[in-house]
């Protein structure tokens, strides 16, 4: 950080004795050496946030030894502000310079992912078509996508993982990196540092929610575990994978995001999905993961519904969650606070072909995986996201549960009245931040509804 930067911080703590509003982090300007399961969070976001344990600022101002003074200064990657509307117009929207390799890397590396979600589909369909049938046009089909997958496989593994797990000092093979009975670990994995780094990945967060704040006062030094509810999930939800901000940054307990269960079954990506620490969506593996495992839960509230409104009218953005209050009966249950969190960027990172009679939608519901076209940056068929589309996940203030005792029961109004709560998180955070992301011009026309 230059000296001007250091200058303006000190005349903001002046003016400003109190506690900074909200705070950024820049995960694609992270170090590298830093991207690891040892590093302190202090390493990370600073000295218990650029002040002492309660975030006072004026003590940094007026501290006497100017060595201390600059090793409380926040990181080069980490801002903060004092403004009750967030950062300046425009400053969540940008995108970062990208190294070379790591472009390579990610425009392998994510064709990759999207081709083996549909090659264990569409391989056998189209050879039992040809076969049965006679059909020789999916004969070439199938020939075609093995051919794709398989030369994007050789590319990514032979040529590119050598490089990043030299680079990341990762070890000399791959299942060094990636260790499916060690979550915490395998959340570093390489290729989802190279994610934040391609889309530009940063987060924003309340002072409401910065370290301390999850502490819990019933038992010092513990941790509360909280439910992460992420909208919109777009075509895919690419904030998700910083895996390590949401176990590391808030809290110290390893979060474990849910997907759809059928995504276990899936050859070689059910592998991932285990080392990364998923759970199956459904209300028992969470509660256990929150109140056995003592594990934050990360979920995606719109799931499959939130990939077919990517294109809303200009102007809106939209979340599909009128309906899904049952992980609000779960963070009753479990006596946990859900966060929300808000993914700018996650509708525009990809072009959707959504049919006008919802065929497509229809059948991604009933087989819990998307079927729907989708296309990226240079217009390539299931490539790589957007690069001019910066993701920023933004989150809200911890919406707790109210004080209940063990034997009281959960009425569905109490799971609806924390429904609208939940709804008024989401709202606060995308009216707070949106001009910080899209601009003055845009931001003013962009307003965020609710759908089923």
């Amino acid at each position: 950080m230059n000296n001007s930067s250091h200058t303006n911080r000190k005349e903001e703590s002046k003016t400003h004795p109190l506690k900074p509003c909200f705070h950024k982090l820049s995960a694609a300007l992270l170090p590298d050496e830093l991207f690891r399961k040892e590093a302190d969070v202090k390493e990370w976001i600073g000295a218990e946030g650029d002040g002492d344990r309660n975030g006072n600022i004026e003590q940094l101002s007026n501290h006497k030894d100017p060595r201390k003074q600059q090793q409380m200064q926040p990181p080069a990657w980490m801002e903060r502000t004092f403004h009750p509307k967030g950062f300046s117009a425009g400053s969540l929207g940008k995108s970062l310079p990208l190294d070379a390799l790591v472009e390579m890397e990610r425009c392998i590396g994510i064709p990759l992912y999207m081709v083996a979600n549909v090659s264990p589909l569409v391989i056998p369909l189209a050879v039992a078509l040809w076969l049965g049938f006679g059909l020789v046009w999916f004969k070439h089909v199938a020939t075609f996508v093995a051919v794709y997958h398989g030369s994007l496989y050789l590319i990514w593994r032979l040529c590119l993982v050598p490089v990043f797990l030299k680079r990341y000092q990762r070890g000399a093979k791959l299942t060094d990196d990636l260790k499916v009975d060690d979550p915490a670990h395998s959340q570093y994995m390489f290729a989802e540092r190279n994610v934040t780094k391609y889309c530009s990945m940063s987060y924003v967060w309340p002072d409401s929610l910065h370290r301390p704040a999850l502490t819990d006062p019933k038992g010092p030094n513990q941790d509360r575990p909280v439910i992460y509810c992420l909208i919109p999930h777009g075509l895919a939800p690419y904030g998700v994978v910083g895996y390590p901000y949401f176990s590391k940054v808030w809290n110290s307990k390893l979060c474990s995001w849910v997907c759809a269960p059928v995504l276990f079954r899936i050859p070689f990506l059910n592998v991932y999905f285990r080392a990364f620490g998923y759970l199956p969506a459904r209300s028992q593996h969470i509660l256990e993961a929150l109140t056995k495992k003592d594990r934050n839960v990360g979920i995606v509230l719109d799931g499959i519904d939130g990939m077919f409104h990517t294109n809303t009218r200009v102007g809106t953005e939209a979340g599909a969650i009128l309906n899904r209050k049952g992980i609000c009966k779960i963070a009753l249950k479990a006596n946990v606070a859900m966060v929300p969190v808000y993914g700018f960027g996650h509708t525009g990172v990809y072009d959707v072909v959504v049919d006008p009679f919802g065929i497509l939608k229809f059948l991604s519901t009933k087989l819990h995986m998307s079927v729907t076209p989708f296309f990226g940056r240079w217009g390539w068929f299931l490539g790589p996201p957007k690069r001019d589309v910066p993701i920023t996940l933004c989150l809200g203030d911890p919406i707790y549960p109210p004080s209940r005792t063990s034997n009281t029961t959960i009425t569905q109004n109490d799971i609806d009245e924390h429904h609208v709560r939940l709804l008024d998180g989401f709202t606060k955070i995308f009216d707070t931040h949106k001009t910080a992301y899209y601009g003055e011009s845009v931001g003013a026309k962009k307003k965020l509804v609710f759908v089923q």
